[in-house]
């Protein structure tokens, strides 16, 4: 099968219709485009929030992997990117959080764990915190992948001036990075990153819309049910070719699709205007850190409502070399966790992880560093962060795996 053929399978090109809801200000039917892909008969599904441009068809690398945990991934695109109506910058969070329940719903999915890259961390915390109900009814999990976090606290240099830009120049975020793509990149005969090369402080910031390097970044084994492209669509990701083309089309996908919410999405990270809120009306909270604690008492009552019976887990993979966000911002985010619960000791490697006490409250947060990875690229599965966290999936359902399945049956 070939890069094009497997974009254009029709599990990544799902839409969906919410009707009109007058109660909310929301007079029109709300569409939606998704993707579906992995194991579409599990019952471990994940809802993914992408970063900046990590659209529907961005993490599609992932396809084989979760079919091999037997995890099942829905990724919709937020207001006003790929197939999805545009709404007012100040109702981004409020359509998307109206949206949850109804496409669940509609997809007969029960329960989810959560999942996001970069900035969709925004999105995440309040699904987190508006739709709890959603997530596993014993084992809720929780994942980020480096989180965004804002340049007050972060000083990475380009992103502090990006911050200093002003509103309108970040809402044109998207014609920016098409003009790149387009005009620039061409030109110098460029390839990879689509900021490669660019000085600029708001290009720098752009991530590339494909999370696939383009060689092998480990020696990590795979299992053959993993690397296996036997079976229908699969491709051969080991192949530096494919991966390019791969590449290629998403990017090409990105650009001819809506992308007026990109642009939407740059100034709700940047908070510009400063008016402009991370949350959402029900449920108020200026920053990451003031998110946890709600999220903390939310858990802690839920517990005592359900007799301790759910154990919430939350997971946070941080890039070796995050130049969105740097040390400061990693050491920021696992502090807003570690200053309202004894988190678990931080480990260096995918491979090197060690078995962690829980703590007294009902839920444990862990964080982990992923050697010789970027911001963009963590969740390729050439780095292991990414299978680790589909695992942890698997058993947060308790799903038997097809690697467990492979395992059992070798001699």
């Amino acid at each position: 099968m070939g890069a094009l053929e497997f974009l254009c399978d029709i599990r990544f090109h799902k839409k969906f219709v919410l009707p009109p809801n007058p109660e909310t200000g929301r007079n029109k039917p709300y569409r939606v485009s998704y993707s579906d892909y992995g194991d579409s008969t599990s019952n471990a599904v994940v809802l993914f929030c992408g970063a900046l441009m990590g659209t529907r068809l961005s993490y599609a690398t992932l396809d084989q992997l979760a079919r091999a945990y037997n995890v099942r991934i829905i990724h919709p695109d937020r207001p006003g990117i790929g197939g999805s109506d545009a709404v007012d910058l100040e109702k981004r969070i409020q359509t998307w959080l109206e949206m949850v329940p109804p496409l669940l719903a509609h997809l007969r999915i029960p329960y989810v764990s959560l999942a996001s890259h970069s900035g969709g961390d925004i999105y995440l915390l309040n699904t987190m915190l508006t739709h709890p109900h959603i997530l596993h009814p014993t084992n809720p999990y929780v994942c980020f992948f480096a989180p965004w976090v804002h340049p007050s606290h972060t000083k990475v240099m380009h992103m502090w001036a990006t911050e200093l830009l002003p509103a309108p120049i970040i809402g044109k975020y998207a014609l920016a990075a098409k003009f790149v793509t387009e005009n620039v990149i061409p030109l110098a005969g460029m390839s990879g990153s689509l900021v490669q090369g660019i000085k600029g402080s708001l290009l720098r910031s752009n991530p590339p819309p494909g999370p696939v390097p383009l060689a092998q970044a480990t020696t990590r084994s795979r299992p053959p049910s993993i690397c296996s492209h036997e079976r229908t669509n699969t491709l051969a990701l080991e192949e530096p070719k494919v991966v390019e083309e791969l590449r290629n089309h998403i990017t090409t996908f990105l650009f001819a699709e809506t992308m007026d919410g990109i642009s939407a999405d740059a100034q709700l990270f940047m908070k510009k205007p400063r008016s402009l809120p991370w949350s959402s009306p029900s449920t108020l909270w200026p920053d990451i850190d003031c998110a946890v604690p709600l999220l903390s008492k939310m858990i802690n009552e839920d517990g005592r409502v359900g007799s301790n019976s759910r154990k919430w887990i939350i997971d946070t993979f941080h890039a070796s070399e995050d130049e969105m966000v740097g040390d400061k911002g990693r050491q920021w985010f696992d502090d807003c966790w570690k200053s309202d619960q004894t988190s678990t000791t931080s480990v260096h490697s995918v491979s090197s992880q060690a078995a962690q006490p829980p703590s007294q409250k009902n839920y444990v947060y862990r964080s982990q560093v992923v050697k010789r990875t970027d911001h963009n690229f963590l969740l390729d599965p050439v780095f292991g962060a990414s299978e680790s966290w589909l695992q942890r999936v698997a058993e947060a359902f308790q799903i038997p795996t097809g690697v467990d399945n492979m395992i059992q049956a070798s001699p």
